[in-house]
């Protein structure tokens, strides 16, 4: 009995039992699709997120008040708040790196807005003046952004702007914490959650300072956000900021009390968060993928109890021991692949459903596809090789004489 022979055998066996071959395959299909829809909404998410984050910049680099330490193992990080303060000197050190193309110092806090006696609560940078010009260009709803010579002046993201009652427009008065900004300019929206360009309000440095002071010490500033020219080593020039500061605040790399952020530092923290998520919902799936290979070893095991004469009457014509195992592990196989194929095709069809009515990001990985499949005909393999051996060890004349 050759392979074709084996196939055909365990399809006309298989389709005499449709209900059974159904709810077998079924517990593969759950399996395989919550395997491949899981990874992908991961995917998708974190390509989303990925997306948003070339907002901030290839060449930008921010130094925060606040540490980013390892906790729990290699690769694994947190944020945590410090006591860590930035300062005027600070910033002054920083601008003596040769490969800045601009650089400003941001002070920022949530105060009350208001206009048109209509007040909420919102983020105000305080910033310098063409900082968003040319590195990282902002594009204007209407009006112009700030210029090195305003002052008492804002410029308002879509958030803010659309946020009230009336909406705010170019040369309207809004008040910040009981001081009156002119607005110059409405930014269009952007939908970045990473760089919240639509929920802030933007003000020159000096007037935020003048606005904050009573909240900040003597030269205090809350970050400094500078872009470095074109073919600078980011990396590079990231490491020297950090010797600076350190040198600065006379700290170790242990204890130190501020970030320097760059692009590399926000994808791996990202990238791993994302393996570790994806791996967990990987893993939590695959318990349904488990239950369905019991489920084939089940009817592998009904099916050589039930196939006992049967078995004995091949055995008698001159069916080989080898050839009864392989039949039934070809048997399970075919569950398995069968299970993969339609999980497959489940999870493309839901993937697809989800695109199109909840606008979510999926990405079909062809690694994940392929080892789904993969592993649904081995589990089809290791669940039948069991009931397989059994069912080749059935004495042909006991066989025969089975009811």
């Amino acid at each position: 009995m050759n392979l074709g022979e084996m196939v055909n055998y365990s399809m006309d066996y298989l389709g005499h039992h449709k209900l059974r071959t159904v709810l077998t395959v079924l517990g593969i299909v759950v399996g395989i699709s919550s395997v491949i829809l899981l990874v992908g909404l991961v995917q998708g998410l974190k390509a989303d997120i990925l997306k948003q984050l070339e907002d901030f910049g290839p060449r930008t680099i921010i130094i925060s008040p606040a540490s980013a330490s390892g906790g729990g193992g290699p690769g694994s990080s947190q944020f945590m708040p410090t006591k860590g303060k930035l300062f005027e000197k600070d910033y002054e050190r920083i601008k003596r790196l040769p490969n800045i193309a601009s650089i400003t110092k941001v002070i920022a806090s949530q105060a009350t807005l208001t206009f048109k006696n209509e007040s909420i609560s919102g983020t105000v940078y305080g910033i310098e003046a063409g900082v968003f010009d040319d590195t990282v260009p902002v594009e204007m709803e209407s009006g112009r952004f700030l210029e090195s010579s305003d002052r008492a002046v804002a410029g308002l993201g879509h958030d803010i702007a659309t946020g009230f009652e009336d909406d705010v427009q170019t040369q309207s008065s809004l008040f910040i914490s009981g001081k009156k900004f002119k607005v110059l300019g409405l930014l269009k929206e952007t939908g970045n959650s990473f760089a919240p360009m639509d929920s802030v309000v933007f003000i020159p440095v000096d007037d935020a300072r003048e606005l904050f002071n009573n909240s900040l010490l003597p030269g205090e500033i809350s970050a400094i956000r500078l872009t470095l020219k074109e073919g600078s080593d980011v990396e590079a020039d990231a490491e020297w900021i950090t010797d600076q500061m350190m040198a600065s605040h006379r700290v170790t790399n242990d204890t130190k009390d501020f970030t320097v952020i760059t692009p590399k530092f926000i994808n791996d923290r990202f990238n791993t968060v994302f393996d570790l998520l994806t791996l967990f919902l990987s893993a939590i799936a695959s318990i349904s993928l488990i239950v369905g290979g019991i489920g084939i070893m089940n009817t592998m095991f009904m099916s050589v109890l039930e196939r006992r004469r049967e078995i004995g009457t091949m055995k008698a014509i001159g069916a080989s021991t080898e050839q009864i195992r392989n039949l039934f592990i070809v048997e399970s196989a075919m569950l398995g692949f069968a299970g993969g194929i339609l999980g497959l095709l489940a999870a493309v069809g839901i993937a697809y459903a989800l695109i199109i009515f909840f606008n979510l990001t999926f990405v079909f990985d062809p690694l994940v596809i392929g080892g789904s499949i993969a592993f649904s005909i081995t589990l089809g393999l290791i669940s039948g090789t069991k009931p397989a051996i059994d069912a080749a060890r059935i004495d042909p004349i006991e066989a025969l004489r089975y009811e």
